[in-house]
């Protein structure tokens, strides 16, 4: 039996390392990390995409709308003929002129696959995407990967590793009283749930596919 044992973290013991996201201008692979700078008690966070080389800290951005604030964000769900599963897709776009004409889906559940255009769906202005974002510049996480209940999304390997060692517990226990704020506390039920054991390991296995692939890519 494999037991994991929660000492109290929370996300933001994960946002210590550099947290992989997209590029909001070139929608490339970028990093967002924190750096020791002189006369100053705290890291400071900075930006940083090495295709289109962009650079920068949060006064920056704040100062010159660096980010979505010109972007759009695109909101797929739609059902399967099959009626057991969906057509998901929930992706950030700089500009609307970068939506594409058309996206292939597969169905969640069964093998189908479809066209869908985007037109035809919900095409809104947003600013930020909430809760799978960064802490600091609130950029969409590259590592994000959709299930048929939600969202599954890591900052970093770190983040990964330490979700499939949850995940995959057969036995979890905490040395921790306060669970207001702590992130394992904080993770939807569905997630949690032994149920969808399967399915979320299976999304953790792609979670590390994709780091495994950009880590190289995205280093300060």
């Amino acid at each position: 039996m494999k037991r994991f044992v929660d000492d109290g973290i929370t996300l933001n013991r994960f946002s210590r390392q550099p947290i992989l996201v997209e590029c909001p201008f070139c929608l490339k692979n970028a990093t967002v990390y924190t750096e020791k700078i002189d006369d100053v008690d705290f890291e400071q966070p900075f930006f940083s995409c090495q295709n289109c080389c962009k650079s920068f800290d949060q006064k920056a951005k704040q100062e010159n709308n660096l980010g979505y604030f010109s972007g759009v964000y695109l909101d797929i769900e739609e059902t399967c003929r099959c009626k057991r599963g969906k057509f998901q897709f929930h992706q950030y776009y700089a500009k609307k002129s970068f939506v594409p004409q058309f996206i292939e889906l597969n169905c969640n559940f069964c093998p189908i696959s479809k066209r869908i255009y985007p037109n035809q769906f919900d095409i809104r202005k947003q600013f930020n995407r909430g809760f799978n974002t960064d802490p600091y510049f609130g950029y969409c996480l590259t590592l994000c990967v959709s299930t048929r209940n939600g969202l599954v999304f890591a900052y970093n390997q770190e983040h990964i590793n330490c979700l499939k060692d949850y995940i995959s517990a057969n036995l979890r226990q905490r040395t921790y009283l306060n669970t207001n704020k702590t992130y394992f506390n904080r993770l939807p039920a569905w997630i949690k749930s032994a149920r969808n054991r399967k399915e979320i390991l299976k999304a953790i296995l792609r979670l590390e596919q994709m780091a495994s692939t950009i880590q190289p890519l995205t280093n300060k």
